[in-house]
């Protein structure tokens, strides 16, 4: 049990301070929590929405302080979100796991896409400045199908939501902040519904606090530092991880 408790503060760490620094990397908590932690399914899902909604509001908090999440944008992309989690969490025991992922894989391949012909198509110079999010009902559409896909598969809002934003303009920073607050309105609803499939929370204490305080600090260091990472270097960056990622879980 200790060498379980001890991956999961690591591993969980390490998962945080990706998302920090870019927002992706989530989707490997699930992975991390049965595998190597040998949860069930409806145990590591709890867990990682647990971590998702402290690294949404850390994460979220520290991009907003630097001016880097515009609120009004971020508050309408999460009302779509709470109803797409409530629904895909609710309908997360009804659907075959493997369909969800497959569709959740392909989309993570056709965002990291967008990013990389975006990139190419670039000016160089300086990025210019300015609001290029969607309209309201973009946004809301957006969230609803993010979360809802994302409360099915157990991955991070930011996997998807992050590389999304970037492909319609929004700048790489800003993406990530607007995409770490997004995450805590897709976690919620999915905390509640696999929390109350949990035959036995007690026992879920000890693990549930070593991830959740690993998570914390990683997403804190990630998020904090984050200002000094490029933002074309994040942009490329995102971009190969999940392309390369994806094509890796789609074809293994």
């Amino acid at each position: 049990m200790s060498s379980e408790l001890l991956l999961a503060a690591l591993g969980s760490c390490a998962v945080g301070l990706f998302i920090g620094w870019c927002g992706v990397a989530g989707f490997l908590l699930p992975i991390l929590f049965t595998a190597a932690c040998g949860l069930g399914v409806t145990e590591s899902l709890l867990l990682s929405f647990l971590c998702f909604a402290v690294s949404g509001a850390i994460g979220s908090w520290n991009y907003r302080r630097r001016g880097e999440l515009p609120l009004r944008p971020a508050l309408v992309l999460s009302a779509g979100s709470l109803a797409g989690s409530l629904l895909g969490a609710a309908l997360g025991g009804l659907l075959e796991p493997g369909t969800v992922k497959v569709v959740l894989y392909i989309v993570v391949f056709l965002s990291g896409l967008a990013i990389a012909v975006r990139e190419l198509r670039a000016r160089k110079g300086p990025e210019k400045k300015g609001d290029r999010f969607p309209g309201t009902p973009s946004l809301l559409a957006l969230g609803f199908a993010t979360a809802l896909l994302c409360a099915l598969s157990g991955a991070g809002g930011p996997v998807l939501v992050m590389p999304l934003l970037v492909a319609l303009g929004v700048p790489a920073k800003m993406a990530v902040g607007v995409a770490l607050l997004d995450s805590v309105f897709i976690a919620l609803p999915a905390v509640a519904v696999y929390g109350s499939r949990c035959e036995s929370l007690a026992a879920l204490v000890p693990m549930l606090l070593a991830a959740v305080l690993g998570h914390a600090l990683g997403v804190f260091a990630g998020s904090v530092t984050a200002a000094r990472v490029p933002q074309s270097l994040l942009k490329r960056g995102v971009a190969v991880f999940s392309i390369c990622f994806s094509l890796f879980m789609l074809l293994k």
